[in-house]
This record gives structure tokens, sequence and C-alpha cells, in this order.
């Protein structure tokens, strides 16, 4: 035979067996520690309660499989085994018997001359008859291990169908994008190095970065759909890392708008968009219009101050209302710390930025001129290189703080950290990845592409709410500027998608100055 027809070790395939018969076991002891009238479910107190939710309801279900799949599997092994074992030595019978045949089977047999006497016909023909014993006692080995053969295949059918079957009972293997998931999670930071690459390449080139980025987004938004862990704050925060968020509203608006016309007039014309901008506006004006505010606003220590509150005010409400949306436990350290970390941050760099174009000598950046290296104005198409790379470091360095803050917080709030930065670095990489470039470029896409929605219906009417505040149709509303003489303008004010403020002679009405109907 070419091949062993019995191979294997029945002492080990017992190994096997025992190795799997101890998992269902202990399986089986936590199976009924966690089971409806286990230990666990009697348990009492807070700590058991957390013991529970960390439990859920999956972990029970996936003991009852590993039960029973290891249970079969290392019955099947067991049976196996001692067939193994059968067929081996059946089969070691038959080479017994092989080797004991074979001399007489390989005889040659004996010539005879051309005048043979008795006595060489007497030998010649117990020559054959050996040749021919032996002959037939190969055959009957080699019957022998064929025979051992069969039994050991037919064993191992059997075998390798309750193998099948106990791995249909067991829990499904990870498909490829959980473990693309726990791979991310032994390595989180492989997730910033690439959003890292994509930063650079959103400097040079913005729109490529962007969409670059956003397919980092849909790439996690799929893993994290995979594992069961899309939650609804990470995916709104996540989309407006790589689509800015008054482009995304505004196109959201328009195309409202565009579809129902009526309804939205009804909604801008009702008493109480006209009673909330005017309450709102003139809130603003009581504010720009004191003297010591104005005063104390154009100040260094005072400018910085109110930069890092708007930060920090802003940073700590998304991310409020991102817990809200993952039903994550809201706290104080939770919320806070990453949004002030990241508001000193953003704001420190581009105090830093400021100070090296004030020392460089620019001159403000007036409507329609690009951006140089050392202005600390938004992200804009005209932007030099070096104006680029600065708000994308900026950006990059106000983002880390962030991240590095709350993965600091997840630890010490009890987390494994591990997990925490998994969790916390794939929140943050769409925002890392496009930066401030390529979501100024993005947002000029959106805005390009919102300004081509076909409206529908009557002009807009002008209502009540209209508000405009003094100093000219063409006053930016509610600055410094128009509020008190002393203020000095701000003429590198931008829109939030990156390009230029608009004025009220701009806009189609004053209606959507205050009303924020198109935001």
């Amino acid at each position: 035979m070419d091949a062993d027809p019995t191979p294997g070790d029945p002492d080990l395939i017992q190994n096997v067996a025992r190795r799997y018969r101890d998992i269902s076991d202990a399986a089986e002891q936590a199976l009924n520690l966690l089971k409806a009238d286990g230990a666990i479910a009697k348990g009492q107190g807070s700590a058991m309660e957390q013991l529970k939710a960390k439990i859920g309801d999956d972990l029970p279900d996936k003991l009852t499989k590993t039960v029973t799949s290891y249970r079969d599997a290392a019955q099947a092994y067991s049976n196996y085994s001692p067939r193994l074992r059968e067929a081996q030595d059946r089969f070691d019978q038959a080479v017994d018997r092989a080797q004991a045949a074979a001399p007489k089977a390989n005889r040659s047999p004996l010539p005879l001359g051309d005048d043979p006497s008795d006595e060489d016909r007497r030998n010649t023909r117990a020559a054959q008859d050996s040749i021919a014993e032996g002959t037939a006692e190969m055959s009957a080995a080699r019957s022998l291990a064929e025979q051992a053969r069969s039994m050991r295949e037919s064993a191992q059918r059997r075998c390798a169908d309750v193998l099948d079957q106990a791995a249909g009972e067991a829990i499904p293997e990870r498909n490829v994008f959980q473990k693309i998931a726990d791979f991310f999670k032994d390595f989180p930071f492989v997730q910033i190095l690439i959003s890292a690459l994509i930063a650079v390449v959103a400097v040079f080139f913005p729109l490529v970065g962007a969409l670059l980025g956003g397919l980092l987004f849909v790439f996690n938004q799929v893993v994290a759909s995979q594992t069961g862990g899309v939650k609804a704050g990470d995916f709104i925060t996540g989309l407006l890392g790589v689509i800015p968020g008054g482009s995304l509203f505004k196109l959201g608006g328009n195309a409202v708008e565009a579809i129902a016309p009526g309804a939205v007039a009804a909604v801008r014309n009702s008493g109480f968009i006209a009673r909330s901008a005017g309450t709102i506006t003139r809130v603003s004006e009581s504010f720009t219009n004191r003297k010591i505010v104005a005063g104390f606003l154009n100040q260094p220590v005072g400018r910085v101050v109110v930069d890092v509150t708007k930060g920090f005010l802003g940073n700590a409400a998304l991310e409020a209302a991102a817990k809200a949306a993952n039903r994550d436990q809201i706290t104080a350290a939770g919320v806070f710390a990453g949004a002030a970390a990241g508001a000193v941050a953003g704001v420190a760099f581009k105090g830093g930025v400021g100070a090296i174009g004030k020392a460089r000598g620019n001159r403000p950046v007036e409507d329609g001129q690009g951006g140089r290296f050392g202005d600390t104005t938004e992200p804009r198409a005209e932007d030099s290189l070096g104006k680029k790379i600065a708000d994308q470091v900026g950006g990059t360095i106000e983002e880390g703080a962030v991240l590095g803050t709350k993965i600091g917080v997840g630890v010490a709030q009890g987390g494994v950290p591990n997990e925490v930065a998994a969790g916390e670095i794939a929140n943050s990489a769409p925002r890392l990845a496009v930066g401030v470039v390529g979501r100024g470029g993005v947002g000029r896409a959106v805005d390009s592409l919102t300004a081509g929605v076909p409206f529908k219906g009557p002009p807009r009417p002008q209502t009540a709410a209209a508000q405009v505040l003094p100093g000219g149709p063409t006053s930016r509303p509610n600055s410094a500027a128009n509020a008190d003489a002393s203020a000095p303008s701000n003429p590198d004010a931008r829109s939030d998608s990156g390009g230029d403020a608009p004025t009220a002679s701009t806009r189609p009405n004053a209606t959507q100055t205050t009303s924020g109907a198109d935001g």
C-alpha cells in the first residue's frame, strides 16, 4: 500500500476528547449560575445588578451552545478513538502476516534443465507450492489491511458527521468585520496612524482627504454594525466630523423647503418664530452694546477667555448630546474634561499662530482673499499651503487633546484601557482624518449643492421676524461693530462652512438672518 490506511494517534485523540469534555463541564457550571433560577439571578445589591448588566442576555445562550457542541464533539472523538485503535491493530496483524509471507511470495521459481531428474522436478514443484502459499498469504494480508482501512474510514465518517453537527450547534465563527474590530481593539492606535496619513493627504488634496475620511467613517460604521456597536450619538458626531454641521443642516433645510414650501412658510410666519428671533436679537444687542463688555472682549485676555468658553460650550453640548443618544452614562468628567482640553488646546495653538502672523506683519484678511500662514481665520479654498498645514495641524492637536482626555477619563472611571481607547479612537477617527481643511472643502461642496436645490412655491414673504440692525443694509447683523462704534469690526469673520460670512445685502431677505430657517 502506498500510504498508511489507518493514520492517527488514539491517545492524542482521547486527550482532545477529555479537553473538550472539560470545556463542556465548565460551561455547564457557568450556565447553572447564569440561568433564570441560578445564583446570579437570585443575587441582590448594586454589584450584582452591575454584573447582570455586564453579562447581558446572550451569554447564557452562548454557554448553552458551548455545552452542547463541545460535549457532542468530545463524544464523537471518544467513539472514534477505540475504533481507530481496532483498525490499527488489524492493520498491524496484516503487516505481520505480510512480513512472514513475503520471503515465500518473493522467491523466484526454480528453472528446470533440459533433462531434469525426478529430484529436480520435486524441488521445483515444492518451490512453486511455497511461492503460491506465500502469495495466498500476502493476498490475505492485503485483504486484512483493506478491512482495516474500511473500518477506519467508516469510523471517520461517523465521527465527521457528529463533528459537523456539533459545529452547527456551536457559536458561529466571527466574521471578517468582527475580526477587524478585534484587531483594532488589540491595536487601537493603528486607526490614529491611518487618520494622520489621511490628514496629511487632506492638506494637499482637501477633497481627496475628505473622501478618504468619509470612507474611514463608513468603514467604522460597517464594522460597528457587525459587532453590535452602532450608536446613534457616535454616528451623528462622526457624520458631523466629515460634513460640517452648518452645511449639512442647511442642505437638509433647503431640501425640506423644496419639498414642502407651504409647511416651512407656515412655521416661519408663526408668532413663535417672530418672538424667538426678536428675543434672541435683543439679548445679543444688550450684550454687545455695553461699553464695558465690548471693551473686555477687545482685550487679549478677554478674547482668549471668550474663545475658550465658546469652544468648551460647543464641545460639551455635542458630547452630552452624543452620550444621551448613545444611552451612555453621563458624568461631568465624561462630558466636560475632553471639551475643556480641546478648547484650551485649540485656542492655545491659534494664539501661537496668531503671534507668528503678527510678527510677520500679516495684514487683516479681507473678503475674497485667501489666508496666509500666521492667520487664524477659518479655512478657505484660496488659503496658502502654509495656512492649510497650520489649520490641519491645529485641528489635529485639538482633536488629539479631546481624544486623549476622554480615554483617560474612561480608564479612570473603570473602563478597560484597550476597549476604551478602541471605542474613542474609532469615534474620533473621522474628525482626525478629515481635519478642518478637508471639512471646509466638503462644506463648500455641500453649500454649492444646496444652492442648486430648486425651490417651489411663491417668493418668501417679508415677516415681522425681520430684524435689521442700525448701520445700513450692508452691516453684519449682531456684530460688535454695529452695536458700538468703539469696538472694531471683525474682518476675519467666516461662516461655519469655510466661506465668507454673508451680509444682510447678500441674503434674499432679512428673515433668514434672524429665523435661521435656512440652517
